[in-house]
């Protein structure tokens, strides 16, 4: 929808996030664009004579929120999948008693997820078993599916669906639990869950197509509630493109979205001699879709990221990856041959090791503007900062998760690494890295508030500091959500900040997150989110009638 009149906002502390952190006190949105910024009388001097004129009263004008590394394909459907979130559950029994609640009234034979389980999070520090799923539900295949998403925990009935027995082998890249005479005990890492994924997935959104477009444009009405008018959804499959593609011909899709694209399922490694995958990632997008990125894994979170330990001055390697590293380089030097951009993940710091590697090899001999993204770097080395730098990499950085998973990364740290440091957003900053801000959301929290508090106080749930010497500002994290997530999601020069000629894309804060007290700034609303101009979200209170 095109934007009816000139909109101007005045008597407001507006945070342009521009490259020299101007602060103005009104701003024009014009044709579903960024007319004017400044004052006042600058902006009402260039206003159309029927320009809507809104006294913000003090209020604070930042750039929509640009959640750089987020689920949403999967978020979409947790309406309808069993909500077993630890917390607020936390116990195994109260998990249980939610799939045996759902599953009486779920029809025989047909497929029920579950999200939100985090082991960590309950008082008997395991996971379910397919023989306790059983109980609760036996006449339905189930997912559990573990909050970081790397793992799923299933019934029989589940296994037998996808042809998971006792003869079935582990999967590259994947693990199958067994007890102590090889029978498979329910619980399945990484690669062993794929065809769980994209079966339940598929059931879910085939059962009608339409009411899944309709779940997904109901999850991207919460985002535009918290101030996020840009997504980037960190792992899209052939069926979740079908249903980005469907809601995008429906014109359902109230703000953009970029793929950044997996293999056949979740987990999957990548074949880029294939023509159906090169085609998927490289199909033309919309104003509103786009594509042209793949995302590729490194390494896994089960049993542990790909990290480098020292113990009496030896190095010691931890965890496993998805792929030998000679193949990742493989993989980012053919991306740049066919103009693909690329996503890595890399949790640990051998893994961030590998990804720097690759993106050297990429880079050499070529002259390209693609934008080299890193995600997450969980538990890395500031050393290592430097050199991102120098290769001109994004860190696409999660501290959020620091809130629910402080405690399970310091674990897979361990003790006396006194080279690692947990979310090192702060060593990345000063070495001069560009750090952007994600949610990983449903595996933490989608709301921007949430999340730069978090990077500004570094506090766990449990109440656990997470190396407190990483925080970063507020300031800081406001440009990593925006101006920076911008380019890592390469749209900077569309959005990101409250610039002339950009996107009218821009949220209405009820207090100026930069410079109030900061136990506040979790605790901020948003007024109003406005998308190319048009208002897409107002916060339905009579206190925030502006």
């Amino acid at each position: 929808m095109a934007q009816a009149r000139d909109i101007a906002f005045i008597n407001a502390v507006v945070r342009t996030v521009d490259p020299r952190d101007t602060v103005a006190q009104a701003v024009l949105l014009r044709d579903g664009r960024i007319a004017a910024v400044g004052s006042a009388a600058e902006v009402r001097a260039v206003a159309g004579a029927d320009a809507e004129i809104v006294d913000l009263g003090g209020a604070t004008v930042v750039p929509g929120f640009i959640d750089a590394h987020n689920h949403l394909s999967i978020a979409a459907f947790a309406p309808e999948c069993v909500d077993c979130s630890t917390p607020p559950k936390s116990t195994l029994a109260e998990v249980l008693e939610a799939i045996e609640q759902h599953c009486r009234s779920a029809p025989p034979g047909q497929w029920v997820r579950a999200m939100g389980f985090n082991l960590a999070h309950v008082r008997e520090m395991r996971n379910p078993t397919r023989f306790e799923l059983d109980e609760v539900a036996p006449d339905n295949p189930v997912f559990l599916i573990d909050a970081s998403c790397h793992a799923g925990f299933v019934n029989s009935l589940a296994l037998a669906r996808v042809g998971i027995d006792e003869h079935t082998p582990d999967p590259a890249g994947g693990e199958i639990e067994r007890d102590k005479i090889g029978v498979p005990t329910g619980v399945l890492y990484e690669n062993a869950a794929n065809p769980l994924h994209s079966h339940s997935w598929s059931d879910y959104a085939e059962r009608d197509w339409d009411r899944s477009v309709d779940l997904l444009h109901a999850k991207m009405q919460e985002y535009l509630a918290v101030g996020i008018t840009f997504v980037g959804d960190a792992m899209v499959t052939s069926k979740s493109a079908q249903l980005y593609r469907t809601a995008d011909r429906q014109g359902k899709l109230p703000f953009g979205v970029q793929m950044l694209h997996a293999a056949d399922h979740f987990f999957d490694t990548h074949d880029l001699r294939r023509p159906d995958i090169i085609d998927r990632i490289k199909e033309p997008g919309s104003e509103r879709l786009v594509g042209g990125t793949m995302k590729i894994f490194v390494d896994r979170a089960y049993p542990a990221p790909a990290i480098d330990k020292m113990h009496h001055g030896c190095c010691a390697h931890t965890g496993a990856a998805f792929y030998p590293k000679a193949e990742v380089g493989r993989l980012a030097r053919r991306a740049v041959e066919l103009d693909i951009a690329t996503a890595i993940h890399g949790m640990g710091n051998c893994a961030v090791n590998t990804v720097m590697d690759a993106y050297a090899q990429s880079r050499r001999g070529r002259s390209t503007d693609a934008v080299l993204r890193l995600e997450h770097a969980f538990v890395a080395e500031p050393a290592q900062a430097p050199r991102m730098a120098d290769l001109g990499i994004d860190l696409v950085a999660n501290p959020g998760l620091a809130w629910l998973w402080g405690e399970v990364f310091d674990m897979w740290r361990g003790e006396c690494q006194h080279h690692l440091k947990l979310f090192p957003v702060r060593s990345m900053i000063d070495a001069g890295v560009r750090v952007s801000l994600g949610s990983d959301h449903p595996c933490g929290s989608f709301t921007p508030a949430e999340i730069i508090w978090t990077a500004v106080t570094r506090v766990s749930s449990k109440g656990m500091p997470v190396d407190p010497e990483e925080a970063i500002t507020a300031a800081e994290a406001l440009r990593a959500y925006t101006i920076n997530a911008a380019h890592a999601s390469n749209r900077a020069a569309e959005e990101g900040s409250i610039e002339t000629g950009k996107r009218a894309n821009v949220v209405v804060l009820d207090r100026d997150i930069v410079t109030c007290p900061t136990d506040d700034i979790r605790s901020a609303q948003v007024l109003r989110t406005y998308v190319d101009g048009e208002c897409a979200y107002r916060r339905p209170v009579a206190a925030a009638a502006i």
